[in-house]
């Protein structure tokens, strides 16, 4: 009797070991493509790996991947100014709304186009999104919660070719683009 006893709570400890586990890491998966991001405080970088993102603390040398993944392998990232927003789009286009501070995903919204890019203003107010031969200005969501975080500003068109790069000027005010 007693040891059937033993045996059942080395299981039942077993059990709950099982399923209260933190994913931390992602092992056996390389940096293939999208940017490199550097947090405001220029202590964490962020890297897409696949479809999922991994933050490597380079003050205390360790990494640790977000919880999430995205539909496809991510092709661009962006950070508010003060790095509380996350904007992650995968190679079609679906893009993630996260809370940086705490890598929890607050929005999925879709840009119907292929992103190349995407930028947060210097003022953090607005993002710029490199979608396929234009340049969308959309006004930049808080924190709180919202119906409709994502709300168009503006279209800019007039490329020739697929819009590669986009940059703000330091006042928020002028963007320029490449194709």
């Amino acid at each position: 009797g007693e040891l059937w006893r033993r045996g059942k709570a080395r299981e039942r400890a077993s059990a709950a070991m099982r399923l209260s586990y933190k994913f931390s890491n992602l092992c056996g998966t390389v940096y293939s493509q999208g940017n490199l991001l550097f947090t405001p405080d220029g202590g964490t970088l962020l890297s897409p790996v696949g479809n999922r993102i991994t933050a490597m603390d380079l003050e205390a040398s360790k990494s640790a991947t977000y919880p999430f993944e995205a539909r496809g392998n991510l092709q661009c990232l962006a950070l508010s100014p003060d790095g509380a927003m996350l904007v992650a789009v995968d190679e079609d286009g679906h893009a993630l709304l996260v809370n940086n501070k705490r890598a929890v995903v607050l929005n999925h919204f879709h840009f119907k186009a292929k992103v190349s890019s995407v930028m947060f203003s210097p003022d953090g107010l607005r993002i710029a999104v490199a979608a396929g031969r234009q340049v969308q200005i959309w006004q930049a969501p808080g924190l709180g919660r919202e119906y409709a975080p994502f709300v168009l500003h503006r279209t800019l068109a007039g490329h020739f070719d697929e819009v590669l790069s986009i940059d703000w000027a330091a006042d928020s005010q002028t963007l320029v683009s490449g194709s």
